[in-house]
């Protein structure tokens, strides 16, 4: 099986996961998922030290969506997160693929989706960005602030919904967390801010 059709079939088995969020973007990203009809993928695969503990997290997948994850784990371009203004070290820690997008394996015009790696013990800090985003957690835990409401854990299930603008940060614990995320709206990286 070739990667396009690897990274397909992820995409293909991740948009019935977004129906169970009852909000725009969720049906944005879902019905993006659904009809793509990706080429190559215009990125070659890139991996960062951050990606070091997927192979175990999804090692032994019971799910079709992580089963397909885990297949098409060589295919991924990994990228540093944070659009260059996260510290320099951070791409041992966190690391992000922009499956659909501007600047994705896939191009887009109007929105983004992707994965998030978050490694064990690391905080990102609170930030914001023009994008109103959904989170989707395959897998850990992660403790999660928005606007200055204390930290509350997340779980493989949760969705995390921010508006355009609104501050959030994640602090892992014991355990990475892997998320996989969309942007709607203005989906230019400028507006990123810590």
């Amino acid at each position: 099986m070739s990667a396009t059709a690897r990274l397909t079939a992820f995409l293909r088995a991740a948009a019935p996961r977004f129906d169970d969020h009852d909000s725009d973007i969720a049906r944005d990203i879902s019905r993006t998922l659904q009809v793509m009809r990706p080429n190559a993928p215009a990125l070659a695969p890139a991996i960062l030290g951050a990606c070091a503990p997927l192979p175990d997290m999804l090692d032994g997948a019971r799910d079709a969506l992580t089963q397909r994850l885990a297949a098409c784990l060589g295919d991924l371009h990994w990228r540093v997160a944070g659009f260059g203004k996260l510290a320099p070290d951070t791409d041992q820690k966190l690391a992000v693929v922009e499956l659909i997008g501007p600047t994705g394996m896939f191009a887009h015009p109007h929105l983004r989706i992707g994965l998030l790696i978050q490694r064990e013990e690391f905080h990102y800090p609170r930030h914001q960005h023009a994008a109103e985003e959904l989170y989707f957690i395959l897998k850990g835990t992660a403790d999660w602030a928005v606007d200055d409401h204390p930290h509350s854990p997340r779980l493989p299930g949760d969705f995390v919904h921010h508006a355009s603008l609104q501050p959030h940060g994640m602090i892992t614990r014991g355990e990475p967390m892997l998320a996989m995320w969309g942007w709607t709206g203005d989906i230019d990286g400028a507006s990123y801010s810590t």
